[in-house]
């Protein structure tokens, strides 16, 4: 999915995670002797409910000369996004089901007061309630899980395949509710497999409902800056962090005498930033890191803005940014922090190279700006990290399967338009139940972030490198034939074995086996690359593992 993709895809899914949170959270009068679970035809139907909670959850800035900022049109645009809202947690579950070998999977979300569960949505489609959970049976289960924060399997009667199994949706220290996958003739996972999977299904509904709060917060602030602020337009219509960034750097050389500019990214928990945009003039393009010592890391740490009409008077061994860059020498220079939270999140940096250029009514406008600036703009870079989540491994930092999918689908598409060839490296760990049984999983992951790092520095910043499940990584090499990528397998699998892992004083000796394909050169059928690559890996291990095997190559 493209960048534009995942920005619309959070704004649409943002109504349903607000939704939910605020329905774990309500506090509503509670009725004696109810049913564990609540019978899902008492429940309001999902849009209505996304519809109630915008208006509640609404914040109106106090120095706001309006008192309603939302019209009609966005208010419909509100009930539009919470119906496509439901349809995309539908379509999550159905996923989850699908994967489980399931007959209905159901996000349920936990009503305190009552201790009780409703239905929030499900994966059966047209059904105006789940139609395949049993509450009799099953009901006591999904409460048991809520009330316990655990996962939960019907009971063992003797078959591997259980009927029922739940697990916890928890954002932090916060429970949100049941995640259950049902299936009347037993599930398709054993037992310990769906314990195992479950609590992974429901962070990722937990993770899709963070992105649809954080999308929603975004949006409603762009709304609130354009009814208090007409000149920010450009600023309120870019959906991306890139387009805000030069809306920005635009409209701050409209307010000032500035001849250059730039917007820095700053992290106050661990001290760093970095240039994300900036206009030519400055030592070097963005993006890049700031150096500490500098003016500008400096001015973040302490929360200070800076402002001076001559440069000249500016300590002439600081440097602006990065070590080296000479800092600003002469003319005018301000370093305005935006604040969230009495915290400094980024700055906007202006200087001209002329004495007093900059004047300080401009500094104030560019303060002004800066203030308005700062909330959307971190907001946007949230939603930047967010994304980057949900198509990241978690342990290892590289792409996940579902994000090489959607590469995977690109790159075929460019192949197929431009006719260069496509390779793909499939690799596996050699005998990695083995390191977990023998050093434990705390060593087996260092394994995985090892052998990840191994072929990360040994591809180009154009090829896409995936953990694509479990010990098995997959590397897409664009315009790369099958002789090349065989010998870059092979550098990968020396690279790999040349240095065992560390781990607590002991050294673990790691090999790799690896398949190469490549289409259309070798694998004529762009649906059949990935299953050649994934042959190729199987006749690597056949062979005694350690190797390298390729389609048409002996």
């Amino acid at each position: 999915m493209t960048r534009a993709e995942w920005i619309t895809f959070a704004a649409t899914a943002a109504a349903l995670g607000a939704s939910v949170l605020l329905l774990v959270r309500a506090r509503r009068a509670a009725r004696r002797g109810a049913d564990p679970v609540v019978p899902p035809s008492s429940v309001q139907p999902m849009r209505d409910l996304l519809a109630s909670t915008t208006m509640r959850r609404r914040r109106i800035s106090p120095s706001a000369p309006v008192t309603d900022l939302r019209s009609d049109v966005e208010a419909n645009h509100d009930a539009r996004e919470a119906e496509v809202d439901a349809a995309h947690m539908a379509q999550q579950l159905a996923d989850i089901r699908d994967a489980c070998g399931a007959e209905e999977a159901v996000l349920w979300t936990w009503d305190e007061d009552r201790d009780s569960l409703k239905p929030a949505s499900w994966s059966t489609p047209n059904a105006g309630r789940p139609a395949h959970f049993r509450i009799e049976e099953w009901g006591a289960l999904a409460r048991w899980v809520a009330q316990g924060r655990i996962v939960v399997c019907d009971e063992d009667n003797g078959e591997t395949a259980p009927m029922f199994v739940g697990a916890p949706v928890v954002d932090e220290t916060m429970l949100v509710g049941v995640l259950t996958v049902t299936h009347a003739g037993g599930l398709g996972l054993s037992r310990p497999r769906a314990k195992e999977w479950l609590p992974r299904y429901a962070d990722q509904v937990q993770r899709l409902l963070g992105l649809s709060e954080v999308r929603r917060e975004y949006a409603r602030q762009m709304r609130q800056s354009r009814a208090l602020l007409s000149a920010m337009h450009k600023i309120q219509h870019a959906a991306t962090a890139d387009a805000i960034g030069a809306a920005l750097i635009e409209t701050a050389l409209e307010v000032s005498s500035a001849s250059v500019v730039a917007v820095v990214r700053w992290r106050h928990d661990v001290q760093k930033g970095a240039v994300r945009h900036s206009t030519p003039g400055f030592r070097q393009p963005a993006p890049y890191a700031l150096d500490h010592g500098s003016l500008v890391s400096d001015a973040l740490c302490e929360n200070m803005p800076l402002f001076v009409e001559d440069a000249t008077q500016v300590d002439r061994r600081a440097p602006l940014f990065t070590t080296g860059d000479g800092g600003w020498p002469v003319g005018s220079l301000a370093i305005i922090p935006l604040v969230r939270d009495d915290r400094s999140m980024g700055a906007i940096v202006v200087a001209s190279p002329e004495l007093a250029r900059i004047t300080h009514d401009e500094y104030q406008n560019l303060t002004v700006l800066g203030a308005m600036s700062a909330q959307p703009l971190q907001l946007v870079w949230e939603i930047d990290e967010v994304t980057k989540r949900a198509s990241t491994d978690g342990l290892t930092g590289l792409v996940n399967r579902r994000a090489f999918d959607e590469q995977l689908k690109r790159l075929l598409n460019e192949t197929d338009r431009f006719g260069q060839p496509l390779a793909l490296i499939v690799a596996d760990i050699d005998h990695f139940k083995r390191i977990n049984d023998t050093w434990g999983h705390e060593a087996g992951d260092d394994v995985l972030r090892w052998v990840s790092k191994k072929l990360i520095d040994g591809v180009r910043n154009v090829d896409v490198c995936a953990r694509y499940g479990g010990e098995e990584f997959a590397v897409l090499l664009p315009q790369t034939s099958l002789v090349g990528a065989t010998d870059l397998a092979d550098r990968l699998r020396h690279a790999v074995e040349a240095r065992p892992v560390k781990f607590k004083g002991e050294e673990i000796s790691v090999t790799i086996s690896l398949g190469v394909a490549s289409y259309p050169d070798a694998v004529t059928s762009r649906e059949n690359l990935f299953r050649a690559a994934d042959k190729a890996l199987y006749d690597a291990k056949k062979a005694g593992r350690n190797c390298v095997r390729s389609i048409g190559v002996s």
